[in-house]
């Protein structure tokens, strides 16, 4: 055939060379341009994790739940029927009552696992640790009125699977979910959130959402279980670096609880004691909100301080802490409310040692005193009637007199004992003499330091201090004291 066209008439090569060219430029050229629709390109199998396989990849937990409301029975039911394999794992701080309503048969449900964590005489430590439950390699946290999308979840487990070392999370329904920023400062006994704009990597996630994270990092984790959850959960992987990345994606929400006041306020209330109760285990008296509000989880006028009696050194500086930040601002209301009631008296009165050193290096107390000092004529005591007859005064501050030693000291409250010491000194000879007491870091000292008094910026507020502060902590504390303090700490005065 080949033969008769070459053989043929000119016309007719033409025209068939012309067709040939067209058949090439259509199969070849044109679709580079997607003249005609092309297939999509797919992914891999061996870079998607199959539908089949999340159930030997994947446990999924329940934690964030109310025993006395809640969507449980039906969220698990969503992962069922779409995932029959997959192994499910619902955690209740005790037996569950009323009991889930699970509507599925038996044999439906026989990866579903529920595991009461009270402590039981007949369990061993391995019956109550959830993960001796979980030998996945990823455990998926769900929250209570869930619904499964297997297109969400794959998008999960890809991101899992491609970023290890972080956690991945998505949204319920339509929550909004705000990324933050947490630090916790451990010498302060405080934790500081802060929001983040850019949504891309979080230490802590805020909002209803699942969070997906590696098995054997929840090994690395004290307590992950721990309520409130997740809240104690970021506390934990922010304290070991781990970040959480938020995906656009949205699992769906199921049936609505809690809906009536009632309902709203007990858990409510059941979220904050737990969160108490965490609080208190970590020794967190101070959290820094996003908007600067501070929440005090610490001591009050009520209650009592949150540091034992102190035997030479105080317990908080054993353990590389800083005072309490509750006790130190109840400290700084107390020396606050002497001055007042010192100076109204026109008792003459001055900053002494740990207060002025504080008062030069910050304008503030030390970040590591268990009280405030305040020196005072011992020839002005008879001015303050409560230093005569001691006792709560109208605001609730208790004066009294030391059983040893010739000074005072007003507390706080009569059941919060942080307090300020009232330190008498008698002038002889142009020497101003400690009056029947002794402090190990007090001393006489020469009496024009007081004359004039001088005026010092101190928690807030003037208050009346040495005419030469530095020389004056020099010659109680040595020298260089201010710079030694700087430099020292809490040394300076407990080697």
């Amino acid at each position: 055939m080949l033969h008769r066209v070459l053989r043929g008439r000119l016309t007719f090569k033409v025209y068939f060379l012309i067709a040939l060219i067209a058949i090439i430029v259509c199969g070849y050229l044109i679709p580079q341009y997607k003249i005609y629709p092309i297939a999509p390109v797919t992914t891999p199998s061996s870079t998607l994790p199959h539908t089949r396989h999340l159930s030997k990849l994947v446990t999924v937990v329940f934690r964030q739940f109310e025993d006395f409301e809640n969507d449980i029975a039906e969220s698990v039911q969503s992962f069922v029927s779409a995932y029959p394999n997959i192994q499910i794992l619902v955690l209740c701080q005790r037996l569950q009552y009323p009991p889930f309503q699970f509507s599925a048969t038996n044999e439906t449900l026989r990866n579903v696992r529920i595991l009461p964590l009270e402590f039981r005489l007949d369990k061993s430590p391995r019956d109550l640790d959830p993960l001796s439950y979980i030998t996945t390699e990823y455990v998926l946290f769900v929250p209570d009125s869930t619904r499964v999308s297997r297109r969400v979840f794959q998008q999960i487990a890809i991101s899992a699977t491609t970023y290890p070392s972080q956690a991945i999370t998505v949204g319920i329904g339509n929550a909004r979910l705000t990324c933050q920023q947490l630090k916790w400062i451990y010498t302060e006994w405080t934790l500081k959130y802060s929001k983040d704009s850019s949504l891309k990597l979080c230490d802590s996630v805020l909002g209803q959402h699942a969070l997906m994270i590696k098995t054997s990092l929840l090994h690395t984790l004290a307590k992950p279980f721990t309520l409130p959850f997740p809240e104690a959960l970021y506390l934990q992987t922010a304290a070991k670096g781990l970040k959480i990345q938020i995906l656009e994606s949205k699992f769906g929400a199921g049936r609505s609880v809690l809906k009536t006041p009632a309902s709203k306020q007990k858990a409510t209330k059941q979220i904050r004691d737990y969160r108490v109760a965490l609080y208190k285990e970590l020794g967190v008296k101070a959290v820094v909100k996003e908007d600067g509000r501070v929440q005090w989880f610490g001591c009050k006028r009520e209650t009592q301080r949150c540091f034992p009696p102190v035997q030479r050194t105080p317990s908080y500086l054993l353990a590389g802490r800083n005072t309490p930040p509750c006790c130190r601002r109840n400290i700084r209301r107390t020396v606050a409310h002497v001055l007042r009631a010192l100076t109204q008296a026109g008792a003459r009165c001055w900053l002494e040692t740990t207060s002025l050193l504080g008062a030069v290096v910050s304008g503030d107390l030390l970040p590591w005193v268990e009280y405030a000092e305040v020196g005072i004529h011992a020839a002005d005591l008879s001015r303050v009637s409560w230093l005569q007859r001691g006792g709560a005064d109208n605001d609730g501050f208790v004066w009294e007199r030391a059983t040893k030693g010739h000074y005072y000291r007003v507390a706080y409250s009569a059941t919060n004992r942080v307090y300020a010491l009232i330190l008498p000194f008698a002038a002889r000879n142009g020497t101003m003499w400690p009056a029947d007491w002794v402090l190990a870091h007090q001393r006489e000292f020469p009496e024009r330091h007081l004359h004039p008094l001088a005026q010092i910026q101190f928690v807030g507020r003037e208050a009346p201090a040495p005419n030469d502060a530095r020389a004056f902590l020099d010659l109680k504390l040595g020298q260089g004291a201010v710079e030694r303090s700087e430099k020292l700490g809490s040394r300076l005065l407990y080697p």
